[in-house]
């Protein structure tokens, strides 16, 4: 597509992997808004790592961003929340393995 100009449907970028769902025009808005909620429910600092880490993808180099990956991973890892939801988590497969 970026060398030969050709056009592609909604269809074949969604098959391509270029977005995640197709939806028609009308259902849009709901749907962006449905969308922004889900990526609002996370942690902010979390966000501001994914995004800092994209744009270090874009520009910078493997190793510097492979590094930068493992030191957000570690941070993320530290947080009260990581810590409650791994217990939830554990709590939850548990209780699925006695009934």
């Amino acid at each position: 597509m970026t060398f030969t100009g050709d056009p592609i449907n909604a269809q074949e970028v969604l098959a391509g992997g270029l977005v995640s769902k197709v939806v028609p025009a009308a259902s849009l808005p709901d749907e962006a808004l449905k969308l922004a909620g889900r990526i609002a429910a996370n942690p902010g600092h979390q966000l501001r790592m994914a995004k800092r880490l994209i744009r270090e993808a874009q520009t910078g180099r493997l190793e510097a961003t492979l590094e930068m990956s493992a030191a957000f991973q570690a941070l993320a890892h530290s947080t009260e929340e990581n810590r409650t939801l791994i217990a939830e988590a554990v709590a939850r497969i548990s209780k699925s393995q006695k009934g």
